[in-house]
């Protein structure tokens, strides 16, 4: 028995203007995407060949271009084209990659290869919390199996169980039966948290029914909301022996998540930007975090809005800050041949600064990307990247010259804080800011949504 495996990721947001280019892909090909998947061993270890095809991922970003896509989605269908008699196919996808002129990516490159392969080839594919499932995907998907954790710390183990599954049933001669069942609502992403209840409580449910001999998966899909989409909501997906008892559980996890759809709050303070400047300058805590949600780079923002390094320069803080990092290529290449101590008019803010530090700014898998200069105005640092970055942990300060440790208060482009900065923040306040990343539903002007939805809707579901 032969398995293809692949992975293809962008998780995709609407409203940002940035489309991600070939070069934003974090790629490799042939046996080199191993160095990213965690599946090899367990195929091997049940007498399958792995048939390696490409890994291709990027941050989110934009809609992906139709001919961005098309360039990778060939990749991989030229391996499956020579692979036609495959037993199983693993992909790990995000699930809410949104292609121009073609709609959900995952759903078409699924598409794609089952016109190629046997109807006996079983398809398996592991997505992130976020996904928007499409109505479609039971029909091309034999395996899913989602994320258990936000924020997401249980990739590994996602694949892994993805993978195990498709050995299973290969070996067993078993095609499992996939139902999925859209809960119509859309809650802010950042209170979508699965240490809390009410998910954490949900969440042990669908581990408790993966026990169960019968069933593969059972899977809940909190949504995306930076996707314009018809296929944009939450859902529940199961897979199991038969389609009674896939549909029961799916139907059974979805009433019970409809049900919580009143009880997620935010579990710190969301306030207006200016609010949460101001009760940080006034806060007595020794180090106070603000995460400018509506710029958040981790949901595909460009992270260039400057509303609240303004709002710190206009209210002169006595307190050490730093707002790390703007996206801004002209202002790092402009001053970059100024040295450290250096003085610089810097005319956007039309404000006199000093030249802090030259350093760099890490990618997601925490390469060098590109370069970071950080300009000192009185009490607050603002450091500008070259390149869009997500500031998630203290590696990203210590390359770009700074000592985290020193400042008092630290504006990030986040939503939630990122578990590496946690230990650091006394206090974390959540800027309810405009931007790609918006959490305001009501801001979104979403027009491609099925409604009726919630919040924006109130009314009756039963699935």
């Amino acid at each position: 028995m032969k398995v293809l495996v692949a992975s293809f990721q962008c998780e995709s947001n609407s409203r940002a203007a940035y489309h991600p280019q070939k070069e934003d892909f974090e790629y490799f090909k042939g046996e080199d995407i191993f160095k990213k998947l965690a599946v090899k061993e367990i195929f091997e270890e049940n007498g399958i060949t792995v048939i390696p095809t490409i890994y291709a991922v990027a941050l989110p970003s934009g809609t992906v271009e139709r001919h961005i896509y098309e360039g990778y989605k060939e990749e991989i269908m030229e391996v499956v084209r020579q692979h036609p008699d495959a037993d199983g196919v693993y992909i790990f996808f995000h699930g809410s990659m949104e292609v121009d002129e073609i709609g959900s990516g995952e759903l078409y490159l699924l598409k794609e290869i089952k016109k190629v392969v046997s109807e006996d080839c079983l398809i398996s594919v592991s997505l992130d919390a976020h996904a928007n499932i499409t109505d479609e995907l039971p029909e091309y998907a034999d395996i899913v199996s989602g994320f258990k954790t936000v924020p997401h710390t249980d990739q590994v183990a996602c694949q892994e169980r993805a993978a195990r599954a498709l050995c299973y049933c290969l070996k067993n001669k078993i095609r499992p039966y996939t139902y999925m069942q859209r809960v119509p609502f859309l809650l802010k992403n950042d209170t979508l948290l699965t240490a809390y209840e009410p998910l954490k409580s949900l969440i042990a449910e669908t581990v408790a029914l993966e026990a169960e001999e019968d069933i593969f998966t059972a899977n809940l899909f909190l949504g995306h909301c930076w996707i314009d989409a018809p296929n944009t909501a939450a859902s529940t997906v199961a897979c199991a022996t038969s389609r009674e008892k896939a549909e029961s559980v799916a139907k059974d996890l979805a009433n019970k998540l409809w049900a919580t759809r009143r009880d997620y709050k935010f579990l710190i303070e969301a306030e207006s930007p200016e609010e949460c400047v101001d009760r940080a300058i006034a806060g007595k805590e020794g180090r106070i975090f603000i995460t400018d949600s509506g710029d958040n780079t981790t949901a595909g923002a460009e992270g260039d809005t400057t509303e609240i390094l303004r709002l710190f320069l206009a209210k002169a803080p006595k307190k050490k800050t730093c707002v790390a990092g703007i996206t801004d290529f002209d202002t790092v290449n402009a001053l970059w041949g100024l040295a450290d101590g250096e003085e610089v008019f810097v005319e956007k803010f039309g404000q006199k600064g000093v030249i802090r530090a030259h350093g760099e700014i890490l990618g997601w898998t925490k390469e060098i990307i590109g370069k970071s200069l950080c300009i000192s105005f009185g009490q607050v640092d603002a450091v500008f990247t070259e390149y869009r970055s997500a500031f998630i942990e203290k590696g990203n300060f210590d390359v770009a010259g700074l000592d985290l440790l020193s400042y008092e208060i630290v504006v990030v482009k986040l939503g939630y804080l990122f578990t590496e900065l946690k230990p650091f923040a006394d206090r974390e306040l959540f800027a309810l800011s405009d931007g790609a990343s918006c959490v305001e539903l009501e801001r979104l002007n979403l027009k491609r949504i099925i409604r009726p939805m919630f919040p924006l809707d109130d009314f009756d579901f039963k699935a």
